[in-house]
């Protein structure tokens, strides 16, 4: 097994980005709060489909594998710019039971985010 020089936590989003989240958060007996500005997306997508739409794929949409790391904020933000373009920071730890997709822009609600959702397979 390799080591980490820190605390890591992490799983892909290939079921959706909030079912990658929840399942950590549920492991760990955290909660978190995503920040909805800063998960990157193509500028595109939202010429091609309604912003519902966008956010539905982009949160409980399968197939689309990227890496989703917990890990202590100073080691992320190293690690952020070791990747440089394509990773990103996207929100943080609580001591709650339940992740939060907030919105600071006040464009959207804030929302609670769940496995009932999520990509089903069957």
């Amino acid at each position: 097994t390799p080591h980490s020089p820190f605390p890591l936590s992490g799983m892909d989003s290939s079921d959706g980005l909030a079912d990658a989240i929840v399942q950590i958060c549920r492991a760990s007996g955290f909660g978190a709060v995503i920040e909805r500005s800063h998960i990157p997306l193509p500028s595109i997508l939202n010429q091609l489909v309604t912003p519902q739409q966008v956010w539905d794929w982009v949160l409980y949409g399968g197939e689309d594998f990227e890496l989703v790391l917990c890990l202590p904020p100073k080691s992320a933000e190293k690690l952020v710019q070791q990747l440089g373009k394509g990773a990103a920071l996207i929100g943080y730890i609580t001591t709650g039971h339940e992740v939060w997709l907030r919105d600071s822009t006040g464009t959207y609600r804030s929302e609670l985010l769940t496995l009932t959702r999520g990509f089903q397979h069957f």
